[in-house]
């Protein structure tokens, strides 16, 4: 495999990191509050409750996008931003911490995959740029 082909490889799997654990986020708060708690919750809690999972997910988008121009600082921010996110929330709620931790685990593991990949990319960028430039 050729470096150019390796560094479309690397960064498509960065990239696809991100946005894999943005999707799987969302989607597991939508089944979780229109399938397994949708009767119990008022409505307008599962409104505000889907604008901020959309929020998120549009915040994995964005560094989705912004992983193509710059992988490892938006592998950095996406993981940032991930536990970030569920600091606050075990602020409001102590045993959230604890609730979901494979899956927090796993995600922490897939976006330190993508900031492998990304720093990977970075180097054949600048191998490239050695060769060509």
């Amino acid at each position: 495999m050729d470096k150019q082909t390796e560094l479309t490889a690397e960064l498509r799997r960065a990239r696809g990191w991100i946005l894999g654990v943005g999707i799987v986020m969302f989607a597991f708060d939508m089944l979780s509050l229109y399938v397994l708690y949708g009767d119990r919750l008022p409505r307008d809690f599962q409104t505000r409750y889907t604008m901020y999972s959309a929020i998120v997910l549009a915040f994995f988008i964005a560094m989705w996008v912004v992983a193509k121009f710059k992988p490892v600082p938006a592998c950095v921010l996406a993981l940032c931003g991930f536990w970030a996110l569920h600091i606050y929330v075990a602020t409001v709620d102590h045993t959230s911490i604890f609730q979901g931790i494979l899956m927090k685990v796993l995600f922490t593991l897939a976006l330190v995959r993508g900031i492998k990949s990304a720093n990977r990319a970075e180097q054949l960028k600048k191998e490239l740029a050695q060769v060509f430039g």
